[in-house]
């Protein structure tokens, strides 16, 4: 079934909002764009920006491109990281839903880390990503210097963007759920710090954007 909306429509709208973000290096697509599959996403931090700002800066360009399909077509944005560990959310969603598959990344080893499992010997990542289209920033901001350089942390960042629901169309009550099992693995298996236990979407959030400003304190002690 064919969408009431194009992606011109919502590419004008990310443009918009995007231009009021401050922390976001790149946000573009790579792929072909299709509203009625999945539209392929990859989004980029300045290196000088606190995670957690830029993390905030996702959550809320998300939340607004869902309220505004919910305000004109009663339809929901869905964000997710990975076909598999999202099935059952893909599966749940409504045929006016727009499903969009977002890889989030704090520096270019993560990309490679990222990608690199999957690719081919005869397949290059600077090929594929020679397609980016970049909505704001622009592709060569990715072969910056700061960009290059390998965090200590970087695995976890990775997962940040792996484990993270929010703005994945879940009830409340299945977020928090979800989101506490993965603040107990970062937590307590790579950090040894004790996990916090959200009780809501709110507190969901905020321990969220407390896990971005340890592990960015953490890469700080680690690269003086």
């Amino acid at each position: 079934m064919a969408k009431y909306y194009g992606w011109g429509e919502i590419k004008s709208f990310l443009i918009k909002e995007l231009k009021k973000t401050r922390h976001i290096m790149t946000f573009g697509t790579i792929g072909s764009c299709n509203v009625n599959h999945d539209i392929d996403i990859i989004i980029t931090k300045k290196s000088n920006s606190p995670t957690s700002e830029f993390y905030k800066e996702v959550h809320i360009l998300f939340d607004s491109l869902n309220n505004y399909l919910l305000g004109k077509y009663n339809a929901k944005a869905i964000r997710f990281s990975q076909y598999k560990a999202d099935f059952e959310t893909l599966l749940k969603s409504g045929s006016k839903d727009l499903l969009l598959h977002v890889m989030i990344y704090t520096n270019y080893p993560q990309i490679e880390k990222d990608w690199g499992w999957f690719l081919l010997k005869d397949e290059s990542l600077k090929v594929i990503l020679s397609k980016y289209n970049c909505l704001i920033g622009l592709l060569d901001d990715l072969n910056s210097k700061e960009f290059l350089k390998e965090s200590y942390y970087g695995p976890v960042f990775l997962l940040l963007y792996l484990y993270d629901r929010i703005n994945s169309g879940y009830s409340e009550s299945n977020l928090v759920k979800v989101m506490n099992s993965y603040y107990d693995q970062i937590y307590s298996k790579k950090l040894n710090i004790k996990p916090p236990v959200a009780k809501n979407e709110k507190e969901v959030r905020k321990y969220f954007y407390q896990l971005c400003d340890i592990l960015d304190n953490l890469e700080k002690k680690k690269s003086k």
